[in-house]
């Protein structure tokens, strides 16, 4: 007897199935949906989180493309000062970078420096067109000045800066060591700015060799006179022989003088000027320990300095403050004697100096926290200890001189109150880099003076009747926090976007299982022996085709990069390639699924209500 059911025996073993023979074009399946896929380009956190305003995610990807040069002419749009900046900025963005959370964040820092390096490879400049009829004046060529007179020229004005120093750069040629940032890099960084049309006047100082009414001779002026008064250590014994700035101290060494130390050398501080003292001293060959106040988790330097100073040999001493400089009697020019009676040798009596032989230091115990967050630092009783020193650094910040300014500049406690656009209380005067209130490093103040120049062009343009007000500057910020792009100032963006939002792409909305773990390419660090007794370059950055590898690591976070994983996923078939790039979606045939959007590894696909 069969077990088979009447009906299902068929010869070829295939049971039969309705089959249309109309196509499946027909089936307008578009209708059953309420909800619908759109391309939208959002903004990549390390776009937010670089303090100069560089479209990062943007850049990369064009490396990735293989379209070098155009990334390189991307950063330059955003950043007068890539080379430098590949060396010397903290990179934020890379503590931004959605990466971080996956496998170790793109190393954005040294494709930056591969990108600088590449522009100063490059022909020189030719001299930006004159467009507009306005002069403007620059007070200071640091990194803030650098940065408004390299928009300002580009914008078409014509830019004078005012330079105290005998050559172009501030912090960056007398503040920041060789082997952090070689001279001739800046160098070629200014050249490109000259080339461009800037007029640089060295050797000029505002208040002595020009007025303050002298410079409104110009249509604007822009401050970035930086922050050079030390904030003094406030105890005993302070203004004795052997006790220095540490700025001051780093000043004489990069202007080629090799100051007498001592075998031993105390810094106290725990900032990154604190790191750059230390590892210099450690280069004379002296004995460098840093005295902080609070703990090594708590220290403003940044965390590969504090480690490249330890590398090299410098000493740190957390939870320590000094209290007092002690000093011995010395005849002015000579070591401490140990006698007075050995002073007098019957020839001319010799005047007396005190001179450092070390600081008389207190434990400190975290307390409750202060305004920073942190714990404030409480001396313990009774924990007095002396620490030899030769010479004693002081790094403990700097304040700016606002001395020279006309009274009618508001201003409060060392720094300059300014809108979102530079502008001061007076009319026509801009400020930035460590004139106002933000963090002092360089990227900052490359962004501030970015801001500054696009203020300054929109209050000449507003003046001669050219524009509205146009105080909504959120369109011009990559995410809501971050810097302004001088790039969408000009509405000259050379990057396709795909209906653009800007709002930043979360970490949860990347599809992760369409990547691959792949190692960050670590710097080519030079071995601390080398580096404890050379001010050549300690960290040689990427070799070109790492760089170029290490950009592949880029998610591109929020932006389309035609990966066509939507095409290949979509069950409709409702997804094609369009002509020029990007992709279009057949509505009709698309029933909302959200499968594209769901395997979208980047966020570039939202979910929108239909109607909306």
């Amino acid at each position: 007897m069969s077990d088979r059911t009447p009906g299902t025996d068929i010869a070829h073993g295939v049971p039969p199935v309705a089959v249309s023979s109309t196509s499946t074009r027909d089936n307008l399946t578009g209708s059953w949906k309420y909800i619908r896929p759109a391309y939208r380009d959002r903004v990549a956190p390390c776009n937010q989180g670089c303090p100069v305003g560089i479209d990062i995610e943007g850049a990369l990807n064009l490396v990735r493309d293989g379209r070098i040069e155009e990334a390189r002419d991307l950063v330059l749009r955003e950043n007068p000062l890539p080379a430098v900046t590949g060396r010397v900025c903290y990179h934020p963005c890379e503590g931004a970078c959605h990466r971080g959370g996956f496998d170790g964040a793109v190393a954005i820092h040294a494709v930056e420096r591969m990108l600088g390096d590449l522009a100063l490879e490059a022909p020189p400049s030719l001299p930006a067109p004159r467009t507009r009829h306005a002069d403007v004046a620059i007070v200071g060529a640091g990194p803030a000045g650098l940065a408004c007179a390299y928009h300002l020229v580009r914008l078409g004005y014509g830019v004078t800066v005012y330079e105290a120093e005998g050559e172009p750069g501030g912090i960056l040629r007398y503040g920041i060591p060789e082997y952090r940032l070689p001279k001739r890099v800046l160098e070629g960084e200014v050249e490109r700015l000259r080339a461009l049309g800037v007029d640089f006047r060295c050797g000029v100082r505002i208040g002595a060799d020009i007025t303050a009414g002298e410079l409104d001779r110009h249509a604007a002026v822009f401050l970035a006179t930086g922050a050079h008064r030390p904030r003094r250590l406030g105890i005993a014994g302070e203004d004795a022989r052997g006790v220095r700035d540490g700025l001051d101290f780093l000043r004489e060494v990069n202007r080629g003088g090799r100051p007498v130390l001592g075998e031993r050398v105390v810094v106290v501080g725990g900032g990154n000027t604190a790191m750059d003292c230390a590892r210099t001293a450690a280069r004379f060959g002296a004995d460098v320990t840093v005295l902080y106040r609070r703990g090594r988790a708590d220290m403003p330097a940044h965390r590969d300095e504090v480690e490249d100073a330890l590398h090299e040999g410098v000493r740190l001493i957390q939870f320590s403050a000094p209290v007092a400089v002690r000093t011995a009697v010395a005849p002015q020019g000579r070591e401490p004697l140990e006698s007075l009676e050995s002073m007098f040798d019957g020839g001319e009596e010799p005047r007396l100096e005190p001179r450092a032989i070390g600081l008389t230091c207190v434990r400190m115990a975290p307390g409750e926290p202060d305004a920073s967050g942190r714990r404030r630092p409480e001396p313990v009783a009774g924990s007095e200890a002396f620490l030899p020193a030769d010479t004693v650094l002081t790094a403990l910040g700097e304040e700016a001189d606002l001395s020279f300014l006309p009274d009618d500049v508001r201003h409060g406690d060392g720094t300059l109150p300014v809108n979102p656009l530079a502008g001061t209380s007076r009319a026509a005067w801009f400020a930035g880099g460590d004139l106002i209130e933000q963090p002092h490093t360089v990227a900052f103040a490359i962004g501030s003076g970015k801001r500054a120049a696009l203020g300054i062009d929109r209050y000449l343009r507003m003046r001669d009747g050219e524009i509205g007000d146009g105080s909504d500057l959120s369109a011009l910020r990559y995410g809501p926090e971050g810097n302004l792009s001088a790039t969408r100032w000009t509405d000259s963006d050379p990057v396709r976007r795909a209906s653009p939002v800007n709002e930043v792409v979360g970490f949860d909305q990347l599809n992760l299982a369409h990547f691959e773990r792949v190692p960050r390419h670590p710097d080519r660090i030079a071995e601390p022996a080398e580096r404890r007794h050379s001010f050549v370059e300690s960290n040689r950055g990427l070799a070109r085709e790492v760089a170029l590898a290490e950009a592949h690591r880029c998610f591109n976070c929020g932006v389309c990069n035609a990966c066509e994983l939507c095409l290949i996923y979509c069950p409709d078939v409702a997804i094609a390639r369009r002509d020029g790039g990007g992709f279009e979606i057949a509505y009709e045939y698309c029933k909302g699924c959200g499968v594209c959007a769901a395997e979208c590894p980047r966020g570039a696909i939202t979910m929108v209500r239909e109607g909306s």
